[in-house]
């Protein structure tokens, strides 16, 4: 193989790995109509593919609105990561190489959210009074290239990805409790995914273009509430497809993975929440992948 094709073919392993984000657990909650949440989550990931390795830490500020769309619950979101990357890769014609990016933005992502099934716009009273059940809505987001990317040789590793992605999912949950407020709720949900992505080119690795075929993905939570103020979770995550291609070549990469983790939830104020994470890699068709994340978010409501 050239050269430049064993570089972006170990790098491409590692990007499947990397392009399935997790929502999270009662990440799809119902809120009031009209409520405005900023969220703050700090993202720490450990990728590790053909004995090379990716650590990446990023903090991602996001706004999101709730409002009233013909009576159904819709949401507007708008987000921007902030980090940094860091990895050692082991090439069998290069030895190690070990590389760090400098403090940058990742790409800019923008979507939306609208209720299908019982997912009605409440007031505040309503809400407080809504008797739960199942309910489904359909979620969408757009990833724009304009994270920090530098496909200079000897450079590695980017926080961008230098390519759009569309994002799409169907939360569902089935919530059990006398109402939304309930101190005892305990829901049921599954969070199907699919994710486009459209041609880098200008890849690292000296390749003219890399593409990616679709990935599929799916989480299931389990949660329940103890108090008003603390929730705890049991989560599952699975991801399969996201083959990539380098100039043409297929890289036989395409992902099948179980991942397992749990949630810590408190509610510290009635605007202010805060979530606790952790999943990691429990199966893999590529028997020596790695992966693990701890996620913290901080969500402020008003």
């Amino acid at each position: 193989m050239h050269l430049k094709l064993l570089v972006a073919a170990i790098l491409s392993v590692l990007m499947v790995a990397a392009a399935h984000a997790q929502e999270g657990a009662r990440a799809y909650f119902p809120v009031p109509a009209g409520t405005n949440d900023i969220e703050i989550t700090g993202t720490f990931s450990h990728l590790g593919a053909s004995g090379s390795s990716i650590d990446s830490a990023t903090i991602t500020p996001s706004y999101r609105r709730t409002f009233d769309l013909g009576g159904d619950a819709a949401t507007f979101l708008i987000g921007l990561p902030l980090g940094k990357v860091s990895g050692t890769f082991n090439f069998p014609i290069l030895g190690s190489v070990t590389q760090e990016t400098d403090p940058a933005q990742g790409d800019l992502f923008i979507g939306g959210t609208i209720g299908l099934i019982n997912a009605p716009a409440l007031t505040p009273m309503a809400f407080a009074q809504y008797q739960p059940g199942f309910s489904m809505s359909a979620v969408g987001r757009v990833f724009m290239p304009t994270g920090a990317y530098d496909s200079t040789p000897p450079n590695l590793l980017n926080l961008g990805q230098n390519r759009w992605t569309v994002e799409a999912m169907l939360p569902m949950s089935y919530i059990m409790g006398t109402s939304l407020i309930d101190p005892n709720l305990t829901t049921f949900e599954l969070i199907p995914t699919v994710q486009i992505f459209g041609d880098n080119n200008d890849p690292v690795g000296l390749a003219k273009v890399s593409s990616q075929a679709p990935l599929f993905g799916a989480e299931a939570h389990i949660t329940h509430s103890f108090s008003p103020m603390v929730w705890a979770s049991v989560d599952g995550f699975a991801a399969f497809g996201g083959e990539t291609s380098i100039d043409g070549v297929k890289q036989n990469n395409g992902q099948q993975s179980l991942s397992a983790g749990a949630t810590l939830g408190l509610t510290l104020s009635q605007s202010v929440a805060l979530r606790l994470s952790y999943q990691q890699q429990v199966y893999s068709k590529t028997p020596d992948t790695t992966s693990r994340t701890f996620m913290a978010t901080t969500a402020f409501l008003f």
